[in-house]
């Protein structure tokens, strides 16, 4: 049986945290999540939704997927969440982010 160093933890709990930690970033409207990805977590089939941590051979990769503003820059916002959501969930889990893709899945309407 091979041994998981440090806890684990929900898929809940890993968007919640990283959710917090990027939802001010000017840019950012939301976490993108289809209809399926939707019903994924309702089913718990975590690896569909909006933020997915894995694991390579370097350690921990963290994957998001946003919805933007309309107008932000796409390079900097992406930056700028890899950077807060490694950082921030690092803070919480105890292990480092050595990874992070930042998806940008849509552009939020103009109204919202």
């Amino acid at each position: 049986m091979r041994e998981r160093p440090g806890p684990s933890f929900s898929a809940e709990v890993i968007t919640s945290t990283v959710w917090d930690a990027i939802k001010d970033i000017p840019g950012v409207a939301d976490l993108h999540r289809n209809p399926l990805q939707s019903l994924g977590e309702r089913v718990r089939l975590e690896r569909h939704g909006p933020v997915r941590l894995g694991e390579d051979d370097a350690g921990p990769v963290l994957e998001v997927h946003l919805i933007i503003h309309p107008g932000a820059r796409i390079p900097a916002v992406c930056e700028a969440v890899a950077h807060a959501g490694a950082t921030y969930l690092e803070r919480t889990t105890g292990s480092p982010i050595r990874h992070v893709e930042v998806h940008v899945d849509d552009v939020a309407d103009d109204d919202e």
